[in-house]
């Protein structure tokens, strides 16, 4: 079976390869070492790392006992059968499977297609095409005075729709090497949400870089067993290339389902063809791209980051079988956990899992918005809403439409908004601030916490229905010293990382700096492991890194020393006690307590607050009696 993958090794580093369909018996193999058939650079690969052998028809990826491991779709694996669009795990690199077109020998009616638009057009084709940019013509008139967030790509698909006679349609526009809906449409009605483009027409286009047409798909041997036609109905389909800077900036789409309407015809080829040059000529003035980059660019920053949950404890398990349970359904999930567990990678892990994985990942952390921009930020708001609104904005669950909205430190979450949040969260609408028109979004909600929201209800600082709506299905991301066994991974893991980051070689550790990484209690958790290896791997002069290189109190390693004094306390005391001691320990400067701590500043002052932990001039000034 041929097929390729594309291979990210890092964030600017892309590339492909093609899989030789017959690579005979050892198949292809994956790693670090010279030696391997496909050779990645990053020495968290092992040297032989994994094999890609063909079978049945299809590939299978077999981990070679790696270290590291191989990840499918973020599961670890010893042996997958892959299919197309599976992404591979290897080390810090992603890998995409994609399989190829094959091309019917027998089907030369898109060869003629093809010919024709070249040799120009016909009569029946130039009448249908007149009238088409006629239309969009009349649109285009006062073309500069349209704003960023226009609604020109809207108001064309309507257009178009009607026009070529489609029973729906949609603008999906390249951003990086993210296909992303723009618009998208059913014949009369004013939209539709969540439309996901079928990737075998999406290859064909970006492969041929024409218009196609299949007048039948159900005879079409392009689209010979591919569920995502035949299993919608879909009778006819036009794409069409939408070309932008010398390139193929995205993809015009329109279908007629069975039953409903006679087939496309050449000339309707030809109108959709014209269609796609003007429309691309009217978004490559400035309309819709800036916005959508804009929107979008969090999520092919999400895609870049993503890295597999490291571990193998039997805590650190159960997270990955509650991921691999909770990922295919739609219900709303509540991530428990203390700070710096890695809850945001958690709701990652179930975002990429699940069918929205090629929507918006959208994370706002709840804790870093003050409480006068909230509801904007998260519901946007209109031109005039208040001062300083000059145009309209779209807020992050709009923009997130058939995605997933990550909303961490939900404790922190101001009354104001649980009410609307609730609406949201029953009934899928909301109004922007400043409107009055409803908004409807197709989006799943994640929440995460380190707050004990039952008690946060009893004392009247978050709803109860609201608690209840959050809380369908909860998981507990355990602390790292629940994790036993995965302390070691995680350190040879964060060196491997952070050593091929800046280059030097890889770092080691003395046996007495690991043995006191492994001694501390890591009250900040993976967090603050990471930030201390980090601060280690850029600062030390050697190769091999000691005990002085490691940016830990001495007092905090170690478990409590024998016939030390103890006296039981809540945890709040205590937290509230070890962040007060930090802070008079760094002289009061929140970015080097919360480094130290292993948090985020915005953490931080989150927990200054609701601890009503005060500098000492401020404590000394309550005592006073005036």
């Amino acid at each position: 079976m041929a097929a390729r993958l594309w291979i990210r090794e890092a964030p600017d580093r892309l590339r492909e390869e093609r899989l030789d369909p017959d690579p005979g018996n050892d198949g292809l193999v994956i790693g670090r070492d010279a030696a391997a058939d496909i050779v990645l650079a990053d020495s968290a690969v092992s040297r032989f790392h994994a094999r890609l052998i063909p079978r049945d028809g299809t590939w299978v990826v077999i981990d070679l006992g790696s270290s590291n491991q191989t990840f499918v779709n973020g599961d670890p694996i010893r042996e997958s059968e892959l299919s197309a669009g599976d992404h591979i795990g290897i080390g810090d690199c992603e890998l995409q499977f994609v399989d190829e077109i094959e091309r019917p020998e027998e089907d030369d009616s898109r060869t003629q297609v093809v010919e024709r638009l070249r040799s120009g057009p016909h009569p029946a084709e130039e009448l249908r095409a007149a009238g088409v940019l006629d239309a969009l013509h009349r649109l285009g008139k006062g073309i500069s005075g349209r704003p960023v967030e226009s609604t020109l790509p809207d108001e064309a698909l309507e257009i178009l729709v009607e026009q070529l006679g489609a029973d729906r349609g949609a603008i999906l526009l390249l951003d990086g090497d993210q296909l992303l809906c723009r618009a998208a449409r059913s014949r009369g009605e004013q939209a539709l949400r969540g439309f996901v483009l079928s990737q075998s027409i999406y290859r064909e286009v970006m492969q041929s870089r024409e218009a196609i047409l299949s007048e039948d798909t159900t005879r079409d041997a392009r689209f010979a067993e591919r569920r995502s036609i035949i299993g919608e109905e879909i009778r006819s389909v036009i794409a069409a290339p939408i070309p932008m800077q010398g390139r193929i900036g995205g993809i015009l789409y329109l279908d007629r389902l069975q039953g409903r309407q006679a087939a496309f015809q050449t000339e309707d080829l030809y109108g959709g063809a014209v269609a796609g040059q003007f429309i691309g000529a009217l978004l490559q003035a400035g309309f819709a791209v800036g916005g959508l980059v804009k929107e979008k660019e969090t999520l092919v920053r999400t895609l870049i980051d993503t890295h597999p949950i490291i571990g193998q404890s039997a805590a650190i398990e159960r997270v990955r079988e509650f991921i691999r349970r909770a990922a295919p359904t739609e219900s709303t999930v509540l991530i428990r956990g203390d700070t710096g567990t890695g809850k945001e990678l958690v709701a990652r892990g179930l975002h990429y899992q699940s069918r929205r994985r090629g929507a918006p990942f959208s994370a706002l952390n709840c804790a870093a918005i003050p409480e006068s921009l909230m509801e904007s930020e998260l519901f946007g708001h209109e031109r005039g809403a208040f001062t300083g609104a000059d145009h309209r904005k779209a807020g992050r669950f709009e923009s997130a439409d058939g995605g997933t909205v990550f909303l961490d430190e939900i404790g922190e979450l101001p009354l104001s908004c649980q009410g609307k949040l609730l609406r949201l969260l029953e009934e899928r609408c909301f109004e922007r601030v400043g409107g009055n028109a409803t908004v409807e979004v197709d989006v799943r909600i994640i929440a995460a916490t380190n707050r004990d929201l039952a008690l946060e209800v009893r004392e009247g600082r978050f709803r109860e229905d609201l608690y209840y709506r959050l809380n369908v299905l909860e998981v507990v991301v355990p602390p790292l010293d629940e994790r036993e066994g995965d302390l070691e991974l995680l350190i040879d893991h964060f060196l491997d990382h952070f050593s091929e980051r800046i280059g030097s070689g890889r770092k080691h550790l003395s046996p007495a700096a690991r043995r006191r990484l492994l001694e501390h209690r890591w009250p900040g958790n993976i967090r603050q492991l990471r930030n201390v290896i980090e601060s280690a791997v850029v600062l030390s002069r050697e190769a091999e890194i000691g005990p002085d290189d490691l940016t830990l109190p001495r007092s905090e390693g170690g478990p409590v020393a024998a016939g030390v004094e103890w006296t039981p306390c809540s945890l709040q005391e205590l937290e509230r006690e070890h962040i007060a001691r930090m802070l008079d320990h760094v002289g009061w400067n929140k970015s080097k307590a919360a480094e130290q701590l292993g948090i985020e500043r915005s953490t931080l002052y989150a927990r200054l607050r609701n601890l009503e932990i005060h500098p000492p001039e401020e404590r000394r000034s309550t005592r006073e009696v005036p």
